[in-house]
């Protein structure tokens, strides 16, 4: 592994570890999508925006953002 995915894995897995403690410290709804640099999707939801990245629609919403200019 390069040297650049080491560090994208350790900041991602710090991102998501914060999203969630955001979420349960504060009760609020989080959504975040991390997108590598060769394309994956990485997502961290509370359950009431699970479905923004589960069902069809949400997919494409997230796909036509990451495909505009």
């Amino acid at each position: 592994k390069s040297r650049r995915h080491i560090t994208f894995s350790k900041r991602k897995a710090g991102i998501m570890k914060k999203a969630y403690e955001l979420s349960t410290l504060t009760g609020t709804q989080v959504l975040l999508l991390v997108v590598s640099e060769t394309g994956l999707v990485y997502t961290f939801t509370t359950p009431k925006l699970q479905p923004l990245v589960t069902k069809p629609e949400g997919k494409n919403l997230i796909q036509a953002c990451l495909n505009a200019p």
